[in-house]
Order: C-alpha cells, then sequence, then structure tokens
C-alpha cells in the first residue's frame, strides 16, 4: 500500500507475507558465483566455491519450501486466530519507522486503516 501525504511525502506500508523469515536464503550460492566463464580449466576452478555451495544449499532450500508449503495453510488459521500476528513495516521516504504487530484480521484492518489515516503515533499528522 503506497500513498502521499499532504506535504507530499511518500509512505509505504508493507505486510509481511510469510508466517516466519527465511532460514535458507539463496543469495548466498550465488555471492559465490564467478563474473564470467570461459573454457580453460581455471574457471572451473574458479568456478568450484560457487557449485560446491549451490549443491549443498538446494536441499535446504527444497527442505524449506516444501515445509513452507505444507504449513502454509496451518498458518494462515494460526493467522486468523490471532496466534500468529500479522508483521506490518511502515517505511516515510523509503527508511523503515515503524514495524506493528496485528493479532486476528480485525485488528489487521484497524492497524491499516490507522496508519494510513493518521501515520504512526508520535508523527504529528
Amino acid at each position: 500500500m503506497r500513498w502521499k501525504d499532504g506535504s507530499g511525502v511518500k509512505w509505504r506500508l508493507r505486510q509481511q507475507r510469510l508466517a516466519w523469515p527465511r532460514w535458507v536464503k539463496p543469495e548466498v550460492a550465488f555471492e559465490h558465483a564467478p563474473s564470467g566463464l570461459g573454457d580453460d580449466p581455471i574457471s572451473a576452478i574458479i568456478a568450484l566455491p560457487f557449485l560446491l555451495v549451490f549443491a549443498v544449499m538446494t536441499p535446504f532450500w527444497l527442505a524449506e519450501l516444501l515445509l513452507r508449503l505444507l504449513l502454509a495453510p496451518l498458518a494462515a488459521v494460526l493467522r486468523l486466530a490471532g496466534v500468529i500476528p500479522y508483521r506490518l513495516r511502515l517505511y516515510k521516504a523509503g527508511r523503515l519507522t515503524g514495524s506493528y504487530a496485528a493479532h486476528g484480521h480485525g485488528e489487521l484492518v484497524r492497524l491499516r486503516r490507522q496508519l494510513v489515516q493518521r501515520g504512526p503515533a508520535g508523527d504529528g499528522r
């Protein structure tokens, strides 16, 4: 959700979609990727760290993906019941100004409305 306030400042409200943060991040393997590979044997040696990290991390990525897919319906029910909170982050002009947690869908709707209409507490809007 994005909007501008009366003074033209850009705001953005983002909701964390997953019930928990990612544990395994694919960026780790790609940080080790070489910029270019040629036909020479040195290129294969340079690519070895990337290939090793990629080979080790791929089963973990797949296991986490499978776990997320299996637990997604349960997490959705627990969020609606208020057991797992909805996480919201408010950005002002591209900078994080606050993190909020709403327990249950009704509180999520009220919190969104409050943040869009009045901004975060103490903001003076």
